[in-house]
């Protein structure tokens, strides 16, 4: 009979913590829109209090309850007590098992454990083991891997050269990342607009301090923009040092390892049938700078590209690598998508530029400017200045766009997509079998001068990702239709011995 173990008591102390601070964010905005009674405060903080202790309370009734065997061929989970639950799972469902582990509980030598399984409707479940000793991700990969291993395959000794060849992160190349990356300035705004939001601070304490910045002339305003600016790039650089910090990628057989974190250390176990495309992308900064960004889009989890935990359908494969290197790396870590790369096997598709048609509706913008002309008002003259440039940015943005779109194809079945998406470059490499859609459309405009457009769409996670090339000739659109659909579904992966 199988051994049942509960998981490691830490995670009490995990789990409650994770709850305080998703409390304290309600306490802080509390406090915020009550700054000038005390009386208000000492409910809140008893009121944080109270859930506090019925967390830790909740979170030791599910430690006791939630029960884990691993047995020779599968791992079984038993939770709960008047409405008791059971779960089998055979290790030949389990297509990866990924593991976190936290700074603070790192002496303790415990990981989080994130189980993938497949199901049935050929979606990507997950079962979790909170926290549980390092000794059971190695015991649960020995059997796993143990029992997909038919008895009359011989196992080859594995080229460690060409599956160990590894891309790493240095502290360099995440200072580099960063200056390029100003994701962190949409958090600054999100934050301004809630503390705008609660009005006794805004009116108390931010408005006057932002009047009297205004109000002492253009040099202050200027250095206050700057130590903004300064800020958001150290905020930054700070953000991804805790999210890439000793960042590496490596293959094993038919997976990606991923290794990542510094607060909490993530090992991610990526199957190759999972990836649906490899992204490239490069914003007009990035290009200049010959640096790239390469992301793989998987098959089934959920949409969470900004955490990219264990159900993301976007990961960094590369979040930074110096163009040239870029074939270098990519053909030792997925030289199934490389190998199909050669000249002589390529077809291209022409994707002939019409600047007025990617343009044309850009210039709506300036129609913003008539208003203006009837508001009489100090802040009308900037607007106006602000109107001309976004409508330009915009206008540089789709010629940019009409330039570099282009589509090519290879004999062995790959397609690779070039287009432009708000400044930035964007290549996609596509194996057919991935592709769950192509389809053609036009409207009578365009069908008199027989153009159309052209829209591939991949699978990821519970969505569909389209890929849309615009205005090519009808004839196009027929070829890559033809050249394409056909093969959709006979392509498939070159298997690593």
């Amino acid at each position: 009979m199988s051994n049942y173990q509960r998981l490691h008591p830490l995670v009490i102390l995990k789990k409650s913590i994770s709850w305080a601070f998703s409390f304290v964010l309600i306490l802080i905005f509390d406090t915020l829109r009550n700054t000038s009674n005390k009386s208000d405060w000492v409910f809140s903080i008893t009121i944080f209090g109270g859930l506090i202790v019925l967390a830790v309370i909740f979170n030791t009734y599910r430690w006791f309850t939630f029960k884990y065997a691993i047995n020779p061929t599968t791992l079984s989970i038993k939770s709960g007590i008047f409405f008791k639950h059971e779960q089998t799972i055979p290790f030949s469902r389990i297509q990866s098992v990924h593991q976190e582990s936290w700074l603070l509980f790192r002496p303790f030598r415990v990981v989080k454990l994130t189980i993938e399984t497949a199901s049935s409707s050929s979606k990507v479940e997950s079962t979790i083991l909170e926290v549980v000793s390092q000794s059971t991700y190695a015991l649960l990969e020995k059997l796993r891997l143990g029992k997909n291993v038919p008895a009359d395959i011989e196992l080859k000794p594995i080229n460690k050269q060409h599956y160990k060849s590894q891309y790493s992160v240095s502290m360099n190349d995440i200072i580099v990342f960063s200056l390029v990356d100003f994701n962190i300035i949409s958090g600054i705004l999100g934050l301004t607009a809630v503390f705008y939001h609660f009005s006794d601070f805004a009116d108390k304490y931010l408005n006057p301090f932002l009047n009297k910045i205004v109000a002492s002339g253009l040099l202050l305003l200027t250095s206050f923009v700057i130590i903004i600016v300064i800020l958001a790039i150290l905020g930054s650089i700070t953000k991804n040092i805790f999210k890439y910090y000793k960042f590496n990628a490596q293959r094993e057989l038919n997976h990606i390892i991923i290794e990542r974190g510094f607060f909490t250390r993530t090992t991610l176990s990526i199957p190759i049938e999972r990836i649906q495309a490899i992204r490239i992308k490069g914003s007009l900064l990035q290009i200049l700078l010959h640096i790239k960004t390469v992301e793989l889009l998987l098959a089934s989890g959920k949409e969470s590209e900004d955490k990219e935990n264990a159900e993301d359908t976007t990961f960094f494969l590369f979040p930074i690598i110096n163009s040239r290197l870029l074939s270098e790396k990519l053909a030792q870590i997925l030289p199934e998508f490389t190998e199909t790369i050669a000249p002589k096997t390529s077809q291209s598709f022409p994707c002939l530029p019409h600047y007025f048609l990617f343009s044309r509706f850009q210039f709506l913008g300036l129609l913003l400017l008539v208003p203006l002309f009837f508001w009489n008002n100090n802040w009308s003259f900037l607007l106006g200045i602000a109107i001309l440039l976004f409508t330009l940015l915009f206008v540089i943005n789709s010629l940019w766009k009409t330039k570099s779109q282009s589509s090519t194809y290879y004999e062995k079945q790959l397609l690779i997509i070039r287009t432009v998406h708000f400044f930035t470059l964007t290549e996609y490499l596509c194996p057919l079998n991935k592709i769950q859609s192509i389809s053609i459309s036009t409207t009578p405009f365009l069908y008199q001068q027989q153009l159309g457009h052209t829209t591939f769409s991949l699978k990821t996670g519970e969505t569909a990702l389209e890929i849309k090339l615009k205005y090519l000739s009808w004839s196009i659109c027929k070829d890559i239709k033809e050249a394409c659909s056909p093969k959709i579904r006979k392509y498939t992966f070159k298997k690593r011995d």
